[in-house]
């Protein structure tokens, strides 16, 4: 992406914009699903001079899996004005025409995602508690949304398929990416099929990635946005919390999940903040669907890298990460 290029595709987008340009583009790595860049845009409107801080997310050449490319942007086009923190987007590129591949853009919100920084400076240890409150009640938020309002959504047939229709499609994924045998999902998959969980009262918006990590955090103000809502669907709530609870995200290395309180506490919250119940059974075998799912997202990366879709690093990478999270597939469910 080039600032020259940027700069011609706002001017198109704001024909009454006059002397726009465009400053300090930069790619913000940290993430293998979609290309993120900053930049700076400055233009002059009825004598007065704007300036704006932005974000672009562009679809890369291979990522870690394929998804609706575009989604993220019309959940956040959904969910502007919801109670829900996410940035407002602006303009989008559908086809790629304009900027090389498939690209939305939006604001630029406040705050960082270092979620290691996060979980362990002490200089932020006085507003974890008041982030983990502000998760699970901002998770509660995401699951009352209005669904219709994103047709693009994928949705299960019906509520009492929801946990089968998700295994058999990261079953098949597996089945279509894997480049070697993988007995310990294998085993996994069988293990789910035999322990499926009620079906939840409602279908809701399902965030899909709600980890630490995946929002903004201001050490004043706290959660400022929700991001990365590429894996969002219709599905059961408490896939979300099986998501945010597996052992990968425990940034301090020690009990607490992402980093932020206990395990009982978050459920605890989010049941408040919901009104639902948390069943722990279901809430096992959501666990046990994500490292499954964890693993999968990898098993992709690894093969894209394979058959030389991309020379991104760290999807290379990915590879290494799985025996860890078999590891624990096993300790799980043994």
């Amino acid at each position: 992406m080039r600032e020259d290029q940027l700069a011609a595709y706002l001017r198109a987008q704001m024909p009454h914009a006059a002397e726009l340009r465009v400053a300090n583009l930069a790619r913000i790595f940290g993430g293998a699903s979609r290309e993120t860049w900053s930049f700076e845009a400055a233009w002059s409107e009825n004598g007065t001079v704007i300036e704006r801080s932005f974000i672009a997310r562009r679809d890369p050449p291979a990522s870690l899996l394929s998804d609706n490319n575009l989604l993220e942007y019309d959940i956040y086009s959904a969910l502007g004005g919801a109670e829900i923190p996410v940035p407002l987007v602006h303009w989008i590129d559908r086809e790629g025409t304009a900027l090389d591949r498939p690209t939305f853009i939006m604001g630029r919100l406040a705050g960082a995602t270092d979620a290691s920084a996060l979980a362990t400076s002490p200089a932020l240890a006085e507003i974890r508690p008041k982030i983990a409150r502000q998760k699970a009640e901002i998770l509660a938020r995401i699951h009352d949304a209005d669904i219709s309002r994103i047709p693009s959504l994928e949705r299960p047939p019906s509520r009492e398929q929801c946990a089968l229709y998700e295994v058999e499609k990261w079953e098949r994924t597996m089945r279509q990416d894997s480049l070697e045998p993988q007995p310990v999902l294998e085993f996994a998959f069988h293990w789910m099929k035999r322990h499926l969980p009620p079906p939840p009262e409602k279908l809701v918006l399902v965030h899909g990635d709600y980890r630490t990590g995946n929002f903004l955090y201001d050490p004043a103000a706290g959660i400022t946005g929700i991001l990365d809502w590429e894996m969002a669907h219709v599905g059961d709530p408490i896939e979300d919390l099986g998501w945010l609870v597996i052992k990968s995200w425990r940034w301090a290395r020690n009990s607490l999940v992402g980093g932020l309180c206990e395990r009982e506490d978050f459920v605890r919250m989010y049941e408040e903040a919901s009104g639902r119940r948390v069943d722990m059974d279901a809430l096992k075998f959501w666990e046990v669907f994500s490292n499954v799912k964890f693993a999968i997202i990898f098993i992709t990366g690894t093969k894209s890298i394979v058959e030389g879709k991309t020379p991104d690093l760290l999807l290379a990478l990915t590879a290494f990460v799985n025996p860890g999270v078999e590891a624990e597939l096993l300790e799980l469910i043994k």
